[in-house]
């Protein structure tokens, strides 16, 4: 039986509705849209697929390869895994953040080793993030928390470690001014940067590292920049503003406290690499920006998007479900914070941005309190910004990776511990 991708989180099935067929591919060409050019940036306005607009993208019925264990006994354990990616030579690596290691498999589930781990020294890491090869013989692992870059040949061995330093965003700028002094406490006025992506040509893309807001609902302000793996050259992406938090004091004893909870149902500003150009979505509209290597803007790409209200209880339910996992002392302060958020202006339009490769950008329906569907719903744009249609990963399934044949990515079980699959994908629809 031919069956859409991962429509559930214990295999796939068929999933065409409304009547549309197996054979019969659906294309852009199919669903609306329209292309203009504005200063020589192209502008691509979809209208958004009918809900029955699935791809024709196919695979087994299971995944092929799943990699993790409930034995903490075991050489490795999965705990907090940040990122993953697979080799040319089908060995995959995964970022475990619980460790600051890269854990390195066989292309059949075997361990092979662990790279890196937790330290200052070159090659190590204190809050490991991303994973991505580079180049034909090379890796690239960045640090968010110490804001570096580290490079490792196919074999684990440690070639160079590079530190992040770019512009600070105004946010940053207005923070240590207050305090009076240099945003690095030195005198280049230069701030740490984080990687988020690594363009195929090595052009990494980076942000500021924020900072934090006072009471009430804020967001904060990070700069983004294109920069080159030794730090020489820095294009100014602009200022885009970050995750929406609600922040409140509370007294216990003779301390006072300011509790920050990031918003569940709070906009945010999303990236991703999109083939050879550095996607950037502030998600409170449908619209995704895209940046050459240059720094210069190449394409805009945006969809249909009617904006909904959530509800206080809507929002309740939200935090809830964000603390659920927490012990019941932190969980309940927690909470008692959560009551006072105001209701945030409306939904996200979307919730997470992936680039394939083969050039298509996934875009993340941000789940309401009331779809129809069980797990996640991605509408599926080619290289030029045009909507293919949708495709459906399950529930708790948290896309790491799309290969030209392949899906990697994260998932945890009901004890939550964490697993790494591989699903086969099928794009030729037949």
């Amino acid at each position: 039986m031919k069956c859409i991708v991962l429509v559930t989180a214990t295999g796939l099935c068929s999933f065409l509705a409304g009547g549309a067929r197996a054979d019969t591919p659906l294309g852009a060409q199919q669903l609306q849209h329209e292309v203009h050019d504005s200063a020589g940036v192209r502008i691509v306005e979809n209208r958004r697929p009918g809900i029955d607009s699935r791809l024709n993208w196919v695979a087994g019925a299971e995944p092929v390869l799943t990699i993790g264990s409930r034995d903490a006994s075991d050489a490795f354990q999965f705990h907090r895994i940040r990122d993953a990616t697979r080799l040319a030579d089908g060995r995959i690596v995964v970022a475990n953040g619980g460790s600051d290691e890269l854990l390195v498999f066989g292309g059949n589930g075997r361990y092979l080793g662990a790279w890196g781990g937790r330290g200052e020294g070159p090659g190590e890491f204190q809050s490991l993030a991303l994973v991505s090869p580079w180049g034909p013989d090379s890796l690239v692992a960045a640090d968010s928390e110490n804001g570096r870059i580290s490079v490792f040949d196919l074999d684990g061995m440690h070639g160079r470690t590079k530190s992040l330093r770019g512009e600070p965003s105004s946010f940053v700028r207005a923070l240590v001014a207050s305090a009076g002094r240099e945003p690095d406490g030195g005198g280049s006025g230069l701030v740490v940067h984080v990687a988020l992506g690594l363009l195929p040509d090595g052009t990494l893309l980076t942000r500021d590292t924020g900072g934090y807001g006072a009471e009430g609902l804020w967001r904060n302000e990070y700069a983004y920049t294109m920069m080159s793996p030794d730090g020489s050259s820095r294009l100014s992406l602009g200022e885009f503003q970050g995750p929406e938090h609600y922040s409140e004091s509370y007294t216990e004893g003779n301390l006072v406290h300011v509790m920050p909870l990031r918003h569940p149902l709070g906009r945010t500003t999303l990236t991703t690499v999109w083939g050879d150009l550095a996607a950037i979505g502030r998600n409170e509209t449908y619209e995704i920006r895209a940046y050459r290597n240059d720094g210069s803007l190449a394409r805009i790409v945006r969809r249909d998007h009617e904006p909904r209200l959530p509800t206080k209880s809507e929002q309740d339910a939200a935090f809830r479900d964000r603390f659920s996992g927490l012990a019941g002392d932190d969980r309940e302060t927690r909470m008692k914070v959560a009551a006072n958020a105001p209701v945030v202006e409306s939904f996200p339009a979307y919730s997470s941005l992936r680039g394939d490769a083969l050039g298509h950008l996934w875009v993340a329906e941000f789940k309401l309190p009331d779809a129809r569907y069980q797990g996640t719903l991605w509408t599926v744009f080619d290289a030029e910004g045009r909507a293919l249609g949708f495709v459906e990963t399950p529930d708790g399934f948290r896309v790491l990776e799309i290969g030209a044949d392949y899906i990697l990515g994260r998932t945890r079980d009901e004890f939550d511990v964490e697993y790494v699959q591989v699903w086969a994908l099928d794009r030729s629809g037949s």
